[in-house]
Order: C-alpha cells, then sequence, then structure tokens
C-alpha cells in the first residue's frame, strides 16, 4: 500500500500490457498520472514512459510483456476446430 516502482522506464521494443487484479493506485504515463482500479487492462507501447504507485489498499497486478507487433494471426484466422476430442459435457 502506498508504494511506487522506484523509476520510471520505457522499453526498446517490447509493448506491455497490465492487468490490475486487486485494488488499485495510479499509472503514470508519458507525463500524465491516471487512476487505475481492479479489473483495468492497460496496454503500453514500447516508448511509453511509465511508472505505477499503489493506492491505500495496496494493488496486485500482472503484467505480459511482448515485442510489438508480434501477433500475426489471430481470431478465425488461427483457430482451428477439433472434432476428434471432446468434454463430457459437449
Amino acid at each position: 500500500a502506498n508504494v511506487s516502482v522506484p523509476f520510471v522506464h520505457s522499453h526498446k521494443q517490447n509493448e506491455e500490457l497490465y492487468l490490475v487484479l486487486k485494488g488499485g493506485g495510479t499509472l503514470f504515463i508519458d507525463g500524465e498520472e491516471k487512476a487505475v482500479k481492479e479489473g483495468d487492462a492497460i496496454r503500453i507501447d514500447p516508448a511509453g514512459k511509465r511508472c505505477f504507485k499503489a493506492g491505500a489498499q495496496g494493488m496486485k497486478f500482472i503484467c505480459i510483456q511482448t515485442k510489438r507487433g508480434s501477433l500475426e494471426q489471430y481470431t478465425n484466422g488461427d483457430g482451428v476446430i477439433n472434432d476428434d476430442v471432446k468434454p463430457s459435457w459437449l
């Protein structure tokens, strides 16, 4: 609670997706401060200068990092329906 990442950082290639799992706080991004709360999902471009501070109740988040533009296929174009196996409810 009420603690901060001790530095502002950015990346050369990797974007980040932050998922706020519990609590909330403040995101500093490119000179602006924005409130974040449980359930928020925040994607930040590699060049974004960022830092987080937890609020009075603390904050739990997960950060997923990947190279910007690395997803080449998604949704219907990449999905394959498998009819050879099924769970008991189908």
